[in-house]
């Protein structure tokens, strides 16, 4: 029995020195995780049929200061009749500093004049020709009231009405 009691004192001495634990086994390794690479952001779906994207801030800041600047100066316009020795740049800068551009008048073919038509006696109304042919209505105002008035295919008045 003194053999088993000597064992166990001698595991209790050897257990009770750390030192010996030191010399007699290599220290443990520690786990230390790495770091994982970050999770890729899932791509985002596209949106489904009929969605309405609302336009986002820097468009629209964008397009503002597009919209805000000043509108280019017109193209000039070339003086073909000019024959002189001058060189034509020269004399468009001239011309161009003591003319004023003309008017443009339209071309081709006046509208029909106005249809006189009478609504009641000694009150006549002129109605354009557009009213009387193609829409077959119209409503004149007058100094003696509003007027509903309705025409036939050919032209004829087939009704009319006062309005208050």
């Amino acid at each position: 029995m003194s053999e088993q009691t000597d064992i166990i004192q001698a595991i209790n001495e050897l257990l009770g020195d750390p030192e010996f634990w030191d010399e007699v086994l290599p220290p443990h390794p520690r786990f230390e995780p790495t770091p994982s690479a970050p999770a890729p952001l899932p791509q985002p779906r596209p949106p489904k049929v009929g969605t309405l994207i609302q336009r986002s801030d820097h468009v629209n800041h964008r397009r503002q200061a597009i919209l805000l600047q000043p509108p280019p100066p017109p193209p000039k316009r070339r003086q073909g009749t000019g024959t002189t020795g001058r060189p034509s740049s020269i004399q468009t800068t001239d011309s161009t500093a003591t003319e004023r551009p003309q008017l443009l008048m339209p071309a081709g073919p006046l509208p029909p004049p106005p249809i006189p038509v009478q609504v009641e006696p000694g009150i006549v109304v002129e109605v354009p020709h557009f009213a009387v042919h193609v829409s077959r209505r119209y409503k004149p105002r007058t100094a003696q009231g509003r007027w509903i008035l309705r025409f036939s295919r050919t032209g004829q008045l087939t009704y009319r009405r006062r309005l208050a």
